[in-house]
């Protein structure tokens, strides 16, 4: 479980051997809120004090994929490819430094299925390059603005009996 409220990012990581919430450090929440905009890495870039350079084509699993370099405006960088038929992003590639070390991180996007007037990926995979298998999510449905009960984000409080 990972979460954002908005000002605090929080995790529980069973795999990992926590099992109780606990806060997450602040590169972790950088890249957190980074990874977790909804509208995608192009949305307002350049407003946000970011640039986006038009870099050609690449040859992404057989699909000649524009890509584009986007630099923001704290100076991370991000290469997004858009599909060459509908302009959806099916993969973007974050360079970050976490912790003083430089990371590169791939997300790839598929199975875009239309809801509430946009297409929404129902399949991403997403992984840090050279780092193993990548993490897979396959999602049935996708719900545009669904009702959220206020706090529904925020670190859990936890009753000791």
């Amino acid at each position: 479980v990972q979460a954002y409220d908005g000002k605090d990012g929080w995790r529980i990581d069973p795999f990992g051997g926590r099992k109780d919430p606990e806060r997450m450090p602040a590169d972790d929440v950088k890249e957190f809120v980074e990874d977790a905009t909804i509208d995608g890495v192009l949305a307002d870039a350049a407003a946000a004090g970011g640039s986006i350079e038009y870099l050609g084509t690449e040859d992404i699993d057989g699909t000649p994929a524009h890509k584009l370099k986007v630099v923001r405006k704290d100076g991370g960088l991000q290469y997004v490819y858009l599909d060459p038929d509908y302009f959806l992003e099916i993969r973007v590639e974050s360079q970050r430094i976490v912790r003083g070390v430089k990371r590169t991180s791939v997300t790839d996007y598929g199975n875009y299925e239309k809801v509430g007037g946009v297409f929404w990926p129902l399949s991403i995979e997403s992984g840090i390059k050279g780092a193993g298998d990548p993490a897979k999510f396959e999602y049935r449905s996708a719900v545009v603005n669904p009702e959220i009960v206020p706090g529904y984000f925020s670190f859990p409080v936890t009753v000791k009996h």
